[in-house]
């Protein structure tokens, strides 16, 4: 970075023999345009070496320490405006030199001669010299070092973590700037020009030249700062934005830890910062849904997020699905505590992840039973198919596989359908989404019954009524589970 910013600096020693070099022919002596480049070089060469040292030594110094410091961030924050000031300074300097030369050192100038110079040249000589050796190096410096700066200010931001923020200024503010330096000054120039040369032959007789040739070497000079212009106030809209767009992308791909720096102090500044909230929030809203995911499915917790759920409560038909270990009791008390938690986290993982593939929601999990629900609050045409087939599927899974110490574990499933009130049960500290009535209460007496009659899988009458076209059901027969003062016909169930 040092080196660019020298380069940056440094490149307006070409640039002004480049000015020189246009006004050659209408001065029509080599000797002046040598005299005029030794001038150069000391002030825009050595001298401004001397200046930029000290312009950038406390960020070179940061960088090198891989520290930042606070003169470094406010140097870094005004370096633009700093080295567009001393490249002003360098051509106010180098205007005075001008003139003492042409005061006190003879030299062959060809036809010009300051006692012979019409007084009313210097209402021409004096502004358009501080125009093309003072205020356009300073414009274009401007450019030059806000490009530089924008890149610093990123390598500001990744490497010493410093962040600037948006700040008030305005798009509008530069081009209006841009337009009085580059439309107006010149203007004002020609018109000055215009105005000596209408004074008598005085003007034509030092010169040597008509108006027309008087005007043209500015009008070149304004012509590449235009350039100079155009090309970096391109780049100071799109290197932000471009920068932007990498962020961006980053996003897209679910990184949101990302942020974006805050390199201008204008409104694209201002996009940026707005950016970056956006996306501090998109990240506290992944790591709420990421948590929230552990408790229930990523799909409920982005339908819970975005506010598609009644949390007040609604009443919908669901699938109630209550599962339970057999012999539990015995079973833990064979084993140490953290035996036990290591055996159900890994019994559990596999319920959870069959009932999930199936569209069901574990809403809670009670010691070693599981409560999950189907079409609550995810919508599920199918949700009794998909509970039964979850059922089964678990059903088989503890058949075959074997878990602590080579143990199998019998799961007992209660499953019935009926309506039932969703929304949020607790109070103002804890609250919890989940689903009540009557027909939850007839799923956990189905998962009881199981222990009377032997069985994996029991189903109630509502629930047959709708899947019985796509398993075998067996009638058990009508019973009159607790809290029910109407018999229910209880089914067990099989695939087809």
């Amino acid at each position: 970075m040092k080196k660019r910013y020298y380069l940056s600096m440094l490149s307006m020693f070409p640039l002004v023999i480049l000015f020189d070099a246009v006004y050659l022919p209408a001065h029509k002596t080599m000797e002046l345009f040598l005299v005029l480049a030794l001038v150069h070089f000391v002030l825009y060469g050595l001298v401004n070496l001397f200046g930029i040292y000290f312009l950038f030594r406390p960020v070179g110094e940061a960088f090198d320490r891989g520290q930042s410091t606070p003169e470094a961030k406010k140097r870094i924050q005004n370096l633009t405006l700093y080295s567009t000031g001393w490249i002003f300074l360098l051509g106010v300097a180098y205007f005075g030199c001008m003139l003492l030369l042409f005061f006190l050192l003879p030299m062959n100038t060809g036809d010009i001669s300051l006692e012979k110079m019409p007084p009313v040249l210097w209402l021409t000589i004096i502004p358009s010299t501080l125009y093309i050796y003072a205020i356009l190096p300073a414009f274009i410096t401007w450019f030059l070092v806000n490009n530089f700066t924008l890149d610093l200010k990123a390598s500001a931001y990744s490497q010493l973590n410093l962040t600037y923020p948006a700040g008030k200024k305005r798009i509008g503010v530069m081009l209006l700037v841009t337009f009085i330096i580059l439309g107006f000054f010149p203007s004002l120039l020609v018109t000055l020009e215009l105005i000596a040369s209408s004074t008598g032959d005085e003007y034509a007789k030092f010169s040597g030249m008509t108006p027309l040739e008087a005007i043209l070497p500015d009008r070149i000079i304004v012509f590449i700062g235009m350039i100079f212009a155009v090309i970096y106030i391109t780049r100071s809209f799109t290197k932000p934005i471009y920068s932007m767009l990498g962020e961006i992308n980053k996003v897209r791909e679910g990184d949101y830890s990302t942020q974006a720096a805050i390199i201008t102090q204008d409104e694209v500044g201002e996009l940026t910062k707005a950016f970056n909230e956006m996306v501090k929030g998109l990240r506290e809203r992944e790591l709420i849904r990421d948590t929230f995911g552990k408790y229930v499915t990523r799909d409920v917790a982005n339908v819970i997020l975005n506010q598609k759920i009644n949390m007040a409560g609604e009443t919908r038909q669901a699938t109630i699905l209550v599962t339970d270990i057999a012999n539990y009791t015995s079973i833990s008390e064979s084993l140490s505590p953290e035996e036990v938690v290591l055996m159900l986290n890994e019994y559990l993982s596999v319920l959870v992840k069959i009932i999930q593939q199936h569209n069901g929601v574990v809403n809670k999990f009670m010691g070693d039973s599981v409560f999950a629900m189907f079409n609550v609050p995810l919508d599920d045409p199918n949700h009794a198919v998909n509970a039964i087939h979850a059922a089964l599927e678990i059903e088989a899974f503890t058949q075959t596989f074997r878990f602590r110490e080579d143990r199998q574990l019998t799961t007992r499933i209660g499953i019935n359908t009926g309506q039932v009130v969703a929304g949020n049960i607790g109070s103002a500290e804890r609250m919890e989404y989940t689903v009540i009535g009557d027909e939850v209460n007839v799923a956990a007496r189905l998962e009881q019954l199981n222990k009377q009659h032997g069985t994996p899988i029991l189903v109630g009458e509502n629930t047959f009524e709708i899947a019985k076209a796509h398993f075998n059901f067996t009638e058990l027969g009508d019973f009159h589970l607790k809290g029910k003062e109407k018999a229910i016909k209880v089914f067990k169930v099989s695939r087809l």
